[in-house]
């Protein structure tokens, strides 16, 4: 096990109807609120009224940044810092899921800097500070509510980069699990898969010898797959809490102690694959994460194997370590296809076509430690 320094200073509020608790928390950081709106069905549910009316009655000025997508974008982001420096806001809030909140992160930093944001994920210049952030999580998948993560795509370059600061971690996230209720079941069924996805990355990388921390992340995987019944009864709140919970834990930093490695292998082809046709991220990681554990399973079966049995129980039988960790991957993606996720390509629009651009994209991605572009090629043929 290798040494490891955590910190996370995020202050949860967790529970139904915690949401009413949004104007009393942000009042504390000043008078001025960015909310950082999603397109979708919040607006017309009236979360987002909701939202501003509790600020408003704390005493705080609302400015809105509307219609912010899936896989945000970084023309949404300008304007959120175009707006923070006009009306001198005080703290970003963000009411959504991992978009609105990855959106609010890269504002909260672009409005105390006088350049251009993108540097900050181009790495070509590092930020020295950021506005405070608050959020009102409304979808459990991508564990940004939690994190020091903050995705974000730029339209013109074709590029999906990310930055991994201490200052994107919000002053306080509110998960309340009756906003969750209303996520259809593609949408439950991606964040499920996001959440398995970013446990189980670094799982299969670095020491091995990190006893808790294996069975921390395999409790988060067993706990997302506990809660599956979610996706015949969506307004289950019991399950939702569980889903909305072990979805936090799989990307604070928790999963990660003592590896010694940052390996999300999946998570950068994913990025380059939905920088470029915008696919949801679930969707791609449940096609990509799978292929990725079967190239790593060639290389070193070892942990596969133990995944295999804890998450599976299954037994190895004669079969070798390499085709028994693989038969572990076969059922991660059966119980994908259960949960009416795609498993290749060719179902979330990608053409091998691109491939190609797809790989030199990878290897150019500054977060990126795949340097071989066979190694992304051979990944991408093998979920066609």
């Amino acid at each position: 096990m290798q040494n490891f320094e955590f910190y996370n200073s995020v202050r949860i509020i967790f529970g139904p109807g915690e949401m009413n608790r949004l104007g009393e928390l942000a009042a504390g950081y000043g008078k001025k609120a960015l909310l950082v709106k999603s397109e979708g069905p919040l607006e017309k549910l009236g979360v987002y009224k909701r939202a501003a009316d509790l600020l408003e009655s704390a005493g705080m000025t609302v400015v809105a940044l509307e219609g912010v997508t899936a896989n945000p974008k970084l023309e949404s982001v300008y304007e959120g810092i175009r707006l923070c420096k006009k009306n001198d806001i005080d703290i970003v809030i963000a009411v959504g899921g991992g978009s609105a909140i990855d959106c609010a992160k890269a504002v909260a930093m672009g409005a105390e800097d006088d350049g251009d944001v993108w540097d900050f994920f181009t790495h070509d210049r590092t930020p020295e500070k950021a506005l405070p952030i608050g959020v009102v999580s409304t979808l459990a998948a991508t564990g940004a509510e939690m994190s020091v993560h903050c995705v974000i795509s730029n339209v013109k370059t074709g590029h999906k980069y990310a930055t991994h600061y201490e200052f994107h971690l919000p002053k306080f996230s509110i998960i309340d699990a009756e906003l969750h209720t209303s996520v259809p079941k593609r949408l439950t069924a991606c964040g499920m898969v996001d959440a398995i996805t970013h446990t189980g990355e670094n799982y299969f990388a670095g020491d091995k010898s990190t006893l808790l921390t294996d069975r921390i992340a395999e409790g988060v995987i067993l706990t997302v797959m506990e809660c599956e019944g979610l996706l015949e009864d969506l307004g289950n709140i019991e399950l939702r809490n569980n889903h909305a919970w072990a979805a936090t834990i799989a990307i604070n930093g928790i999963t990660d102690l003592g590896r010694g490695a940052f390996e999300y292998g999946a998570h950068i082809i994913e990025h380059a694959l939905s920088g470029k046709f915008d696919v949801i991220h679930g969707e791609g990681l449940s096609v990509v994460h799978p292929a990725w554990l079967a190239y790593r399973c060639e290389k070193d079966p070892d942990k596969f194997v133990k995944f295999a049995k804890r998450i599976f129980g299954m037994e190895q039988g004669s079969m070798s370590d390499v085709e028994f960790g693989k038969a572990g991957i076969e059922a991660l993606k059966a119980r994908y296809k259960s949960w009416g996720m795609p498993l290749t390509l060719g179902e979330i629009g990608v053409d091998e076509s691109c491939f190609d651009e797809i790989a030199e994209i990878v290897v150019n991605d500054p977060d990126s430690f795949i340097d071989d572009k066979k190694v992304v090629l051979d990944v991408l043929n093998s979920c066609k």
